[in-house]
């Protein structure tokens, strides 16, 4: 007698999982007011590394301004005096474009060093170095305004170099300009341009480093993470002012 044959289990599907719902990213300036919860908040959200793509273009943009605008009385007093310098539209440009672009070169040696020390991170969402980097320079846009306004209501006379040196300078455009930068130098603007650059260069460290805390989940790769890029952004910014600093 024939034995029944077994009929093949069905295997139920496997239920499908949906994933976490992400919170809603935390906005730049949480970054300035708290840290920390600005790092709990955005290790929760989706990760997306040019969410704060405007942080980093605006104050960019605002220190190419106020660069230019510290310069421009140097450029326009070589163009007035002799023939041979080149147009102050120009030089105008140059100046405004060439801070601009190591404000963007500073966000891209933040973003690659401050990556390299805090590493992928605990939570599978990534130690979101780019975004809390890019995130930090919204520090920087009511400093440059600052910068901005005192360069704009510093008086005309700050800016003429003395008699001696124009005489010195004579007829060379270049002189001319080193002459009329020291003078620049010497204003409440330059001085505040100087000190915005260095503080606030370490100013954004350190918040990062609260917020890649929280990110990371260690205490050590966050300070890597923070304390890597300091230096080499500290050069970039010397770079960014040299010309006033080395006039002074």
């Amino acid at each position: 007698m024939s034995r029944p044959s077994r009929r093949p289990r069905k295997l139920k599907p496997a239920p499908i999982i949906p994933p976490p719902a992400s919170d809603p990213a935390p906005l730049p300036i949480d970054l300035l007011t708290g840290p920390r919860g600005f790092g709990t908040q955005l290790a929760k959200s989706e990760p997306i590394w040019w969410r704060y793509w405007a942080a980093v273009i605006i104050p960019a943009v605002l220190s190419g301004v106020a660069y230019a605008l510290l310069v421009r009385p140097a450029a326009n007093l070589a163009a007035e005096l002799t023939k041979a310098a080149s147009p102050p539209l120009i030089v105008h440009v140059t100046n405004a474009f060439g801070s601009v672009f190591l404000t963007v070169l500073t966000f891209a040696i933040m973003w690659g060093l401050g990556r390299l020390g805090a590493g992928r991170g605990q939570s599978l969402r990534g130690s979101r170095v780019p975004e809390i980097f890019s995130a930090s320079f919204a520090l920087l846009v009511p400093l440059y305004l600052l910068v901005i306004v005192l360069t704009l209501s510093t008086p005309a006379g700050a800016w003429v170099p003395a008699g001696p040196a124009l005489a010195a300078a004579g007829q060379n455009p270049r002189l001319i300009q080193l002459a009329a930068l020291a003078s620049a130098a010497q204003t409440s603007g330059a001085l505040a341009l100087g000190i915005v650059t260095v503080l606030g260069t370490v100013a954004q460290c350190v918040l990062a480093f609260f917020a890649l805390r929280q990110t990371v989940g260690n205490t050590g790769r966050a300070a890597l993470g923070a304390l890597l890029p300091l230096l080499p952004a500290l050069l970039v910014g010397f770079i960014a002012i040299a010309p006033l600093l080395l006039a002074r």
